[in-house]
């Protein structure tokens, strides 16, 4: 599974983020109970419990490494899920698991009071706060109304 659709699935189908935003409607449990899995992974800022997480995760899954070889001798790493039903919840673990350890703490959960959505920072900096310009230029403006008050 790709990080933009493990960040798509957890804001589309979480019950956090559906829980403030009301536009977004519809039901899937499996769904919701795959994006439940990983919204606290990126709304956590310890490394450690993220790294807890994402193990017990794959561990529940039962993924399994494999290494298999081609004709020309060419190895290739494959991952293997001994119940189909986990395929899902294990692709995503993976894909958190293998960004993590590239880029750890450039994830996060938006920084706007009124949104839960999950980001992925690929920004130079590593700076990103908010998942969308929307949520960024709303917190901004209120705080300069806050701010503006006597």
């Amino acid at each position: 599974m790709a990080m933009p659709d493990l960040v798509a699935l957890i804001n589309e189908w979480g019950t956090m983020p559906r829980t403030l935003d009301p536009t977004k409607t519809g039901e899937d449990p499996s769904r919701t109970a795959l994006a439940d899995d990983f919204h606290p992974i990126f709304a956590t800022n310890s490394t450690a419990d993220r790294a807890h997480r994402i193990t017990n995760l794959l561990t529940t899954t039962g993924v399994r490494p494999i290494l298999t070889a081609d004709e020309t001798g060419t190895l290739t790493e494959q991952w293997t899920v001994a119940d189909s039903t986990q395929a899902p919840r294990a692709a995503a673990a993976l894909a958190l698991r293998h960004h993590l350890s590239e880029h750890p703490g450039r994830i996060g959960v938006c920084a706007d009071d009124q949104c839960a959505d999950v980001y992925v920072d690929n920004s130079p900096a590593g700076r990103r706060r908010f998942c969308c310009l929307t949520c960024q230029n709303r917190a901004r403006a209120a705080a300069f109304r806050r701010r503006a008050r006597p």
